[in-house]
C-alpha cells in the first residue's frame, strides 16, 4: 500500500460494521457465530485454531515464565548455556521454547510464514525491532547507524508482510538516550551533532515507511525519558501525518503513569490545532519496577499509579475520552489498544457498538504480544475485528536477551496469566479426551 492507497487500518472482508451486543451488554449476540465475544474470550473457544504443537508450547513456556527465579535470572542463564552449548543445539532449544513463542528470525522467509499464518486466523503481524539503550562501549556512532539500517530492515519486511502493515520503534535506537535528559540549549557541538545525525536517522525510517505504506508506532520508555522522546515524535508527526485520514506515526501512553491523561489530551489538541493527524497506542506500562525503583533512589514519589485498579481506571479514562472524538466529523484520530486485559477488551468493543465505530476499516484496532492473549486475540479476529501481533524480529542472540529483560519487566502480566494457562490447557485435555 503506497502513500496514494487507503490509509485504514482495515481487517478485508468479514467484519465491517458494529458489533451487535448480547445479553448483560456483551459484544456479540447470542445470534453470533459461536456466542458472544465476552463468551468466546471467557471460555477460550478461540484457541481451537492453534495447533497442538502450538498448544503444548505456549502451556509450557507461559508455565515457565511464571515462575519469579527463572525470569529474574533469564538473562543470565540464557548468557551461560550459550556459553555451554554449540550454536545450532543452544538456537534449536531456543526455537522450540521462548524464541519460537515470543519472536521470529529476520529472514523475510521466516517473517513472511508468521504472517501468512497469523492472516489465516484473522490477525497480522506488527514488527518490532528488538533494540534499545546504547550500543557497547566505544561503537558510538556506528552503533546508531547499524541500528539505522536495522530499522530499514524491517520496513521492508514489514511491507512485505501483506496489507496494512506496522511496526514499532524505539527512538533510542536511533538517538542516544543521554540526549533525552539534558536541556537543549546545553547541547555540547557532539552532542549537537549526534541530535542532527539522529534526527536525520529517524526521518530516514519514516519516509521509508510511508513509501512502504507501513505505520509506524513509536514507543514509550521510562517516564523521565518520554517528554524527549514525544517531542521528537510529535515533530515526526508534523512531518509526515499531514496528509491522509489517519496517521503514518503513531505514539504510545502509558496509563500507569499519573501524567497519562493530560499528556494525551494536550497532544492531541497540539496535533488537531496545527491539522496533523493524530496516533495513540494506548498500553498500560512495562517498566513499573524501574520507575518504583528510580522514584526512590531519587527520594520522590514514583510518577505511577500505586495499584493495577487505579492503572485500569486510568486505561478505561483514557479510552473513553479518546473513542467519543473518532466518530466525530473531520476526525483524524487513530487508537491502537494494546492490552491483555479482558475487561479493557470489552470495554472497547462495547463503546465502539454504542458509537457505531466498525470493527474493520476504522480508526481502531487492538494489539497483544506474539504468543500472549491469544484467547484474546484469536476470538476479536474471528468476529472480524482489528488485531495486530507484536512480533519481535531479529536473531535469537538479539532478541532472547530482549526478550528475557520484557519478562522481567512485565513479570505481574505473565506470573498472572494463570487463567490463560487454564484455559490452554483445558482445550489441550479438550483434545486429547475428545470423548467427552
Amino acid at each position: 500500500m503506497g502513500p496514494g492507497a487507503s490509509r485504514g487500518f482495515s481487517m478485508g472482508p468479514g467484519g465491517s460494521g458494529g458489533v451487535s451486543m448480547g445479553p448483560g451488554g456483551s459484544p456479540g449476540g447470542e445470534g453470533s457465530p459461536g456466542g458472544s465475544l465476552a463468551v468466546r474470550i471467557g471460555e477460550g473457544r478461540a484457541l481451537r485454531a492453534l495447533g497442538g504443537w502450538e498448544l503444548v508450547r505456549a502451556l509450557l513456556v507461559l508455565r515457565l515464565c511464571a515462575h519469579p527465579w527463572l525470569v529474574d535470572n533469564a538473562e543470565t542463564l540464557l548468557r551461560g548455556s550459550r556459553r555451554v552449548l554449540p550454536l545450532p543445539l543452544w538456537r534449536g532449544l531456543l526455537a522450540l521454547s521462548l524464541f519460537g513463542q515470543f519472536a521470529v528470525g529476520r529472514g523475510q522467509r521466516a517473517v513472511r510464514g508468521v504472517a501468512e499464518r497469523l492472516r489465516g486466523r484473522g490477525l497480522r503481524p506488527m514488527l518490532a525491532l528488538p533494540l534499545e539503550g546504547e550500543g557497547p562501549e566505544g561503537e558510538g556512532e556506528s552503533w546508531f547507524e547499524a541500528n539505522r539500517g536495522a530499522a530499514l530492515q524491517c520496513v521492508g519486511l514489514a511491507a512485505g508482510a501483506g496489507p496494512e502493515p506496522a511496526m514499532q520503534l524505539k527512538v533510542t535506537a536511533l538517538l542516544s538516550h543521554r540526549l533525552c535528559i539534558p536541556n537543549f540549549p546545553g547541547l555540547s557541538p557532539p552532542e549537537n551533532r549526534h541530535l542532527g545525525g539522529a534526527l536525520r536517522r529517524l526521518d530516514d525510517v519514516i519516509k521509508a515507511a510511508v513509501a512502504g505504506g507501513v505505520r509506524v508506532l513509536v514507543d514509550a520508555e521510562l517516564s523521565h525519558l518520554n517528554p524527549a522522546l514525544t517531542c521528537v515524535t510529535l515533530g515526526l508527526m508534523w512531518r509526515h501525518n499531514r496528509q491522509g485520514a489517519l496517521p503514518w506515526v503513531w505514539n504510545t501512553y502509558q496509563a500507569y503513569l499519573q501524567d497519562a491523561e493530560g499528556r494525551l489530551r494536550a497532544d492531541s489538541a497540539l496535533c488537531a490545532e496545527v491539522g496533523v493527524a493524530f496516533g495513540a497506542k494506548l498500553v498500560r506500562g512495562a517498566y513499573l519496577e524501574h520507575e518504583r525503583a528510580r522514584a526512590a533512589a531519587g527520594g520522590r514519589q514514583p510518577p505511577t499509579w500505586g495499584s493495577p485498579e487505579l492503572t485500569s481506571a486510568s486505561f478505561r479514562r483514557c479510552l473513553d475520552w479518546l473513542l467519543p472524538l473518532l466518530p466525530l466529523p473531520r476526525s483524524r484520530l487513530g487508537v491502537v489498544v494494546a492490552t491483555h486485559n479482558e475487561a479493557s477488551v470489552l470495554h472497547t468493543a462495547r463503546r465502539m457498538e454504542e458509537l457505531s465505530l466498525p470493527r474493520s476499516g476504522g480508526p481502531v484496532c487492538f494489539a497483544q504480544l506474539l504468543g500472549m492473549g491469544d484467547h484474546i486475540s484469536l476470538a476479536l479476529g474471528e468476529l472480524g475485528f482489528q488485531v495486530y501481533k507484536s512480533v519481535p524480529v531479529g536473531p535469537p542472540e538479539v532478541t532472547v536477551p530482549y526478550l528475557a529483560r520484557r519478562a522481567a519487566e512485565n513479570r505481574g502480566a505473565l506470573g498472572g496469566a494463570r487463567r490463560e494457562r487454564e484455559l490452554l490447557g483445558a482445550e489441550l485435555r479438550r483434545r486429547l479426551r475428545p470423548w467427552q
